[in-house]
Protein backbone atom coordinates (compact mmCIF):
# COMPACT_ATOMS: atom_id res chain seq x y z
CA UNK A 1 0.00 0.00 0.00
CA UNK A 2 1.24 3.47 -0.84
CA UNK A 3 0.10 6.61 0.96
CA UNK A 4 -1.08 9.31 -1.43
CA UNK A 5 -2.16 12.86 -0.68
CA UNK A 6 -4.77 14.90 -2.50
CA UNK A 7 -5.34 18.54 -1.67
CA UNK A 8 -8.31 17.94 0.62
CA UNK A 9 -8.21 14.26 1.37
CA UNK A 10 -5.67 11.65 2.41
CA UNK A 11 -6.36 8.10 1.28
CA UNK A 12 -4.63 4.77 0.86
CA UNK A 13 -4.13 3.68 -2.72
CA UNK A 14 -4.31 -0.07 -3.16
CA UNK A 15 -2.50 -2.00 -5.88
CA UNK A 16 -5.80 -2.57 -7.68
CA UNK A 17 -6.55 1.17 -7.60
CA UNK A 18 -3.12 1.96 -8.96
CA UNK A 19 -3.75 -0.53 -11.78
CA UNK A 20 -7.06 1.26 -12.43
CA UNK A 21 -5.24 4.59 -12.56
CA UNK A 22 -2.77 3.19 -15.11
CA UNK A 23 -5.72 2.07 -17.26
CA UNK A 24 -7.23 5.53 -16.94
CA UNK A 25 -3.99 7.12 -18.18
CA UNK A 26 -4.06 4.89 -21.26
CA UNK A 27 -7.70 5.81 -21.82
CA UNK A 28 -6.98 9.55 -21.53
CA UNK A 29 -4.11 9.21 -24.01
CA UNK A 30 -6.46 7.45 -26.43
CA UNK A 31 -8.97 10.24 -25.91
CA UNK A 32 -6.36 12.86 -26.83
CA UNK A 33 -5.48 10.91 -29.99
CA UNK A 34 -9.16 10.87 -30.99
CA UNK A 35 -9.49 14.56 -30.19
CA UNK A 36 -6.53 15.38 -32.45
CA UNK A 37 -8.07 13.30 -35.23
CA UNK A 38 -11.35 15.19 -34.83
CA UNK A 39 -9.60 18.57 -34.92
CA UNK A 40 -7.58 17.59 -37.99
CA UNK A 41 -10.78 16.60 -39.79
CA UNK A 42 -12.33 19.96 -38.96
CA UNK A 43 -9.28 21.60 -40.54
CA UNK A 44 -9.94 19.66 -43.73
CA UNK A 45 -13.38 21.28 -43.81
CA UNK A 46 -12.29 24.78 -42.81
CA UNK A 47 -9.09 25.30 -44.82
CA UNK A 48 -10.69 25.43 -48.30
CA UNK A 49 -13.13 28.08 -47.09
CA UNK A 50 -10.31 30.06 -45.48
CA UNK A 51 -8.34 29.89 -48.72
CA UNK A 52 -11.29 31.03 -50.80
CA UNK A 53 -13.65 33.08 -48.65
CA UNK A 54 -15.34 34.42 -51.80
CA UNK A 55 -16.60 31.04 -52.93
CA UNK A 56 -20.08 31.42 -54.35
CA UNK A 57 -23.23 29.96 -52.87
CA UNK A 58 -23.81 28.08 -56.15
CA UNK A 59 -20.48 26.28 -55.77
CA UNK A 60 -21.24 25.40 -52.17
CA UNK A 61 -24.61 23.96 -53.12
CA UNK A 62 -23.03 22.11 -56.04
CA UNK A 63 -20.72 20.23 -53.67
CA UNK A 64 -23.29 19.78 -50.91
CA UNK A 65 -23.09 15.98 -51.04
CA UNK A 66 -19.33 16.02 -50.40
CA UNK A 67 -19.70 18.67 -47.69
CA UNK A 68 -22.31 16.59 -45.89
CA UNK A 69 -20.05 13.55 -46.03
CA UNK A 70 -17.38 15.61 -44.29
CA UNK A 71 -20.04 16.70 -41.77
CA UNK A 72 -21.08 13.10 -41.12
CA UNK A 73 -17.45 12.06 -40.60
CA UNK A 74 -16.99 14.92 -38.15
CA UNK A 75 -20.01 13.71 -36.17
CA UNK A 76 -18.68 10.14 -36.26
CA UNK A 77 -15.30 11.30 -34.94
CA UNK A 78 -16.79 13.22 -32.05
CA UNK A 79 -19.22 10.42 -31.18
CA UNK A 80 -16.27 8.04 -30.87
CA UNK A 81 -14.46 10.63 -28.80
CA UNK A 82 -17.45 10.91 -26.43
CA UNK A 83 -17.55 7.14 -25.94
CA UNK A 84 -13.89 7.16 -24.92
CA UNK A 85 -14.59 10.12 -22.65
CA UNK A 86 -17.28 8.09 -20.89
CA UNK A 87 -14.83 5.21 -20.45
CA UNK A 88 -12.33 7.62 -18.85
CA UNK A 89 -15.00 8.88 -16.45
CA UNK A 90 -15.98 5.31 -15.57
CA UNK A 91 -12.36 4.34 -14.83
CA UNK A 92 -11.98 7.34 -12.49
CA UNK A 93 -15.15 6.49 -10.53
CA UNK A 94 -13.13 4.42 -8.05
CA UNK A 95 -11.50 7.66 -6.83
CA UNK A 96 -14.79 9.54 -6.38
CA UNK A 97 -14.21 9.86 -2.61
CA UNK A 98 -11.27 12.18 -3.34
CA UNK A 99 -12.42 15.79 -3.62
CA UNK A 100 -9.57 16.76 -5.94
CA UNK A 101 -10.41 13.93 -8.35
CA UNK A 102 -14.05 15.01 -8.34
CA UNK A 103 -13.02 18.60 -9.05
CA UNK A 104 -10.84 17.82 -12.07
CA UNK A 105 -13.35 15.33 -13.46
CA UNK A 106 -16.14 17.91 -13.24
CA UNK A 107 -13.98 20.22 -15.34
CA UNK A 108 -13.46 17.34 -17.77
CA UNK A 109 -17.19 16.62 -18.07
CA UNK A 110 -18.09 20.30 -18.47
CA UNK A 111 -15.46 20.66 -21.18
CA UNK A 112 -16.86 17.69 -23.13
CA UNK A 113 -20.34 19.22 -22.81
CA UNK A 114 -18.95 22.46 -24.25
CA UNK A 115 -17.40 20.62 -27.19
CA UNK A 116 -20.63 18.73 -27.89
CA UNK A 117 -22.70 21.93 -27.93
CA UNK A 118 -20.26 23.61 -30.28
CA UNK A 119 -20.14 20.58 -32.59
CA UNK A 120 -23.94 20.54 -32.74
CA UNK A 121 -23.97 24.24 -33.67
CA UNK A 122 -21.38 23.60 -36.39
CA UNK A 123 -23.29 20.65 -37.79
CA UNK A 124 -26.52 22.67 -37.91
CA UNK A 125 -24.89 25.07 -40.37
CA UNK A 126 -24.89 22.38 -43.05
CA UNK A 127 -28.67 22.75 -43.25
CA UNK A 128 -28.11 26.34 -44.37
CA UNK A 129 -25.71 25.92 -47.27
CA UNK A 130 -27.49 28.63 -49.24
CA UNK A 131 -26.99 31.22 -46.51
CA UNK A 132 -24.82 34.16 -47.56
CA UNK A 133 -23.02 33.95 -44.22
CA UNK A 134 -22.31 30.20 -44.48
CA UNK A 135 -18.59 30.57 -45.23
CA UNK A 136 -17.93 33.04 -42.43
CA UNK A 137 -20.09 31.04 -40.04
CA UNK A 138 -18.49 27.66 -40.75
CA UNK A 139 -14.99 29.09 -40.24
CA UNK A 140 -16.02 30.81 -37.01
CA UNK A 141 -17.85 27.79 -35.59
CA UNK A 142 -15.03 25.40 -36.41
CA UNK A 143 -12.50 27.70 -34.77
CA UNK A 144 -14.69 27.88 -31.65
CA UNK A 145 -14.98 24.07 -31.63
CA UNK A 146 -11.22 23.70 -31.89
CA UNK A 147 -10.74 26.19 -29.07
CA UNK A 148 -13.02 24.04 -26.89
CA UNK A 149 -10.92 21.02 -27.87
CA UNK A 150 -7.71 22.84 -26.91
CA UNK A 151 -9.16 23.63 -23.49
CA UNK A 152 -9.99 19.96 -22.95
CA UNK A 153 -6.47 18.96 -23.97
CA UNK A 154 -5.09 21.31 -21.33
CA UNK A 155 -7.43 19.90 -18.68
CA UNK A 156 -6.32 16.34 -19.47
CA UNK A 157 -2.59 17.04 -19.84
CA UNK A 158 -2.07 19.70 -17.18
CA UNK A 159 -4.60 18.71 -14.54
CA UNK A 160 -5.95 15.18 -14.78
CA UNK A 161 -2.80 13.31 -15.81
CA UNK A 162 -0.66 15.30 -13.38
CA UNK A 163 -3.18 14.55 -10.62
CA UNK A 164 -3.07 10.83 -11.37
CA UNK A 165 0.73 10.73 -11.46
CA UNK A 166 1.29 12.87 -8.38
CA UNK A 167 -1.61 12.09 -6.05
CA UNK A 168 -2.71 8.57 -7.01
CA UNK A 169 0.39 6.84 -8.36
CA UNK A 170 2.76 9.03 -6.37
CA UNK A 171 5.17 9.35 -9.27
CA UNK A 172 7.66 12.19 -9.70
CA UNK A 173 10.13 13.27 -12.36
CA UNK A 174 12.64 10.86 -10.77
CA UNK A 175 10.37 7.93 -11.65
CA UNK A 176 10.12 9.15 -15.24
CA UNK A 177 13.89 9.37 -15.66
CA UNK A 178 14.32 6.05 -13.89
CA UNK A 179 11.90 4.29 -16.22
CA UNK A 180 13.42 5.91 -19.30
CA UNK A 181 16.89 4.71 -18.35
CA UNK A 182 15.52 1.33 -17.23
CA UNK A 183 17.05 1.72 -13.81
CA UNK A 184 15.85 2.33 -10.27
CA UNK A 185 16.99 4.94 -7.80
CA UNK A 186 17.82 2.97 -4.70
CA UNK A 187 17.57 4.25 -1.15
CA UNK A 188 21.11 3.91 0.13
CA UNK A 189 24.04 5.90 1.45
CA UNK A 190 24.83 8.85 -0.85
CA UNK A 191 27.68 8.20 -3.27
CA UNK A 192 29.99 10.87 -1.82
CA UNK A 193 29.70 9.38 1.65
CA UNK A 194 30.43 5.91 0.24
CA UNK A 195 33.53 7.23 -1.49
CA UNK A 196 34.65 9.00 1.68
CA UNK A 197 34.20 5.85 3.78
CA UNK A 198 36.01 3.76 1.20
CA UNK A 199 38.93 6.20 1.13
CA UNK A 200 39.02 6.33 4.92
CA UNK A 201 39.16 2.55 5.10
CA UNK A 202 42.07 2.50 2.65
CA UNK A 203 43.94 5.03 4.78
CA UNK A 204 43.28 3.05 7.96
CA UNK A 205 44.59 -0.13 6.36
CA UNK A 206 47.70 1.73 5.20
CA UNK A 207 48.49 2.91 8.73
CA UNK A 208 48.02 -0.61 10.10
CA UNK A 209 50.91 -1.92 8.00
Amino acid sequence: MKKSYAIQLTYDVSDSEKAQAEKALICFDHLLDQLKLSKDHLNIIAVPFKNDSNISTDQIVKYRAALRRFRDKAVENFNGFKVTGFKCINLMQVFSSDTQTVKVMKSFINSIDGIEKQVNKTVSLFDKLESKSFVADIISYIEKTQKECDELENIVDERIKNHIYSNILGKTWVDGISNELQMKVEKKTPLLIDLHNERQEQLNNKFKR
